[in-house]
């Protein structure tokens, strides 16, 4: 039995009344529900993470049904027969969750939509939808978003994002919890402006000490288990706050075009060409080691610029693999720079006590080289060449001493500088 399971099931006066459901949909679909019931006023309708439920996410839906907040938990991978993973739910029509807003609504409490991550987009075009059936009114409170994309594409390093429409095109109240350790929070400004033109008020509250999934994850932190324990008062604040706006508008905002799923790449290459001809951007930062380093300075090397943070398991992943690449390319002409974002010294150095590498680490303590960059998620690694110009560009983990990454290369160590 998990662990958080067995300690909960010990744990005296907990009740475990959640009860699976089942609402049926006009067009003849299903969704299950698993319904943690409370006999207070306000309902969480919470839609499945792209991952799926898991065991902490349920038991932070039982805290809330203690805590007086009944929660629907919808299983939309189940609706559908649908694998878990990122961007799984991108074919979800809206107005499938629109229906289950309709019958949340029908309880005769005040309803709170919940969503995290890519999912909150489609929750966004569900509230336009359920809005344009005239259905649309105050039950519904607004929408409380964990750690929101919005992005039509995450984009690769050094390019531009695109927003979707539906995140411009929202009026509902929206409450952002956007944790601080996370690639996310260094553009959690943007997210509001993005919002805001459709005349959406957003409330966005900042997460110190978690990263993405903080409440859902098996592996957290103590300071992610403490906030979890505290996530149900957290989240009824939240509610109070949406509250005082009055609710969900009956009339959309004018939406450009239909509604759109966040784009899924048609592959992830290991190394993706960057369009262009575009010259790197400045980059001149301390380094772990003392003194500082000017990217100009090593022109006439090939540069490998690797942004990441201790927070992000992938980037921690790669680690051995980007030292081996070095070991091995050094003497061709390779230069690694691991650009920690918004990490103090102190603590890089405890974190790389036991991780010996030869590269050198740079602080990026204000997320001030991340945004000229066009860094949007970590790790995201860019190539440059000896002529300063970004050849590739790709952002996720990846073994960097594997024979492909070196045969990319290649050609890019072989070539004099102009």
């Amino acid at each position: 039995m998990n662990r958080l399971v067995l300690l909960l099931l010990l744990l005296p006066g907990l009740s475990f009344a959640a009860e699976d459901r089942v609402v049926s949909l006009p067009a003849g679909d299903e969704i299950p529900l698993r319904v943690a019931p409370a006999d207070g006023g306000r309902l969480v309708l919470w839609l499945s993470s792209e991952f799926g439920n898991t065991p902490r996410r349920s038991a932070l839906a039982d805290a809330l049904a203690r805590s007086g907040v009944e929660v629907w938990a919808a299983d939309l991978h189940a609706a559908w027969f649908l694998p878990v993973g990122r961007y799984s739910l991108n074919d979800v029509d809206p107005r499938a969750i629109a229906a289950l807003i309709d019958a949340a609504v029908a309880s005769g409490k005040s309803v709170y939509l919940m969503a995290e991550g890519r999912v909150a987009a489609l929750a966004l075009s569900a509230v336009h939808e359920w809005q344009r059936s005239g259905k649309a009114g105050p039950a519904l409170r607004g929408l409380l978003a964990f750690s929101p994309r919005f992005f039509v594409s995450t984009p690769q390093g050094g390019e531009s994002a695109d927003y979707l429409p539906i995140a411009a095109a929202s009026n509902l109240p929206i409450y952002l919890l956007q944790p601080e350790a996370s690639a996310g929070f260094w553009r959690v400004g943007r997210d509001v402006q993005e919002l805001e033109k459709g005349g959406a008020a957003v409330f966005l509250h900042r997460l110190a000490e978690v990263s993405d999934g903080f409440y859902a994850r098996p592996e957290f932190t103590p300071a992610e288990e403490a906030l979890t324990a505290r996530l149900p008062d957290l989240l009824r604040g939240a509610m109070a706050q949406v509250d005082a706006l009055g609710g969900t508008p009956a009339q959309p905002a004018v939406l450009a075009g239909g509604p759109q799923a966040p784009e899924t790449p048609e592959t992830q290459e290991l190394l993706r060409p960057y369009p262009g001809e575009g010259s790197a951007p400045a980059l001149r930062l301390p380094t772990l080691q003392g003194g500082e380093i000017d990217l100009t300075a090593l022109r006439g090397k090939v540069v490998l610029v690797n942004f990441w943070a201790t927070w992000c398991p992938p980037c921690v992943k790669e680690i051995p693999s980007l030292q081996r690449l070095y070991a091995q390319l050094r003497e061709r002409g390779l230069e690694i720079l691991a650009v920690d974002v918004g990490e103090t010294a102190e603590k890089m150095q405890a974190f790389l006590k036991d991780k010996p590498i030869d590269f050198p680490v740079l602080l990026d303590s204000d997320a001030e080289a991340l945004r000229r960059w066009g860094v949007y998620a970590f790790p995201t690694t860019l190539v440059i060449d000896r002529n300063g110009r970004i050849r590739y560009a790709v952002f996720g983990a990846f073994d960097w001493d594997s024979r492909e990454v070196i045969e990319t290369l290649s050609p890019l160590l072989d070539a004099p500088a102009d």
